[in-house]
């Protein structure tokens, strides 16, 4: 095996950044690094605009009212003592009483009172608002605004 002399006068020189280190040659390995710098560019303009659209439309709904019949129905008849008023279903039977100088209670009538559910379909326009947004590009080229598909 060949080996470097130092003291050797006609020997070649070392190649860059090698050295000479007790009759070795030394060659340094290197290595790279990189390095990344983010840096900011400017490629256009955007503008983003909400427009608010009104429209009318036509709204239906369902409802119900309560129909209230009266009947006054004779009676005219001597009771014994007076009664409250009572329910029968859907009608509601109050007695109307008087007392005769005789001192005695007659029932003149009872007022029946009977209630009917109607249902019925009510139908009214209504005003009902709706957001849009817009996202419009700066052209540079024309300096107008482009709107970006969406």
């Amino acid at each position: 095996m060949n080996s470097i002399n130092s003291s050797a006068t006609n020997a070649a020189p070392a190649p860059s950044g090698a050295a000479l280190s007790e009759g070795r040659l030394v060659i340094p390995v290197l290595r790279e690094e990189a390095q990344v710098h983010l840096q900011r560019e400017h490629t256009g303009t955007v503008r983003v605009r909400k427009v608010v659209r009104e429209e009318t439309e036509p709204v239906s709904a369902e409802g119900y009212r309560e129909v209230v019949e009266t009947t006054r129905v004779p009676v005219n008849q001597v009771v014994e003592r007076a009664e409250a008023p009572r329910d029968l279903g859907d009608l509601l039977v109050i007695p109307v009483y008087e007392e005769r100088l005789v001192k005695q209670l007659v029932l003149v009538e009872e007022i029946h009172v009977r209630r009917r559910r109607e249902a019925f379909e009510h139908t009214t326009a209504t005003s009902l608002r709706r957001e849009e947004v817009i996202v419009e590009r700066l052209d540079s080229a024309t300096q107008q605004w482009v709107p970006q598909a969406s």
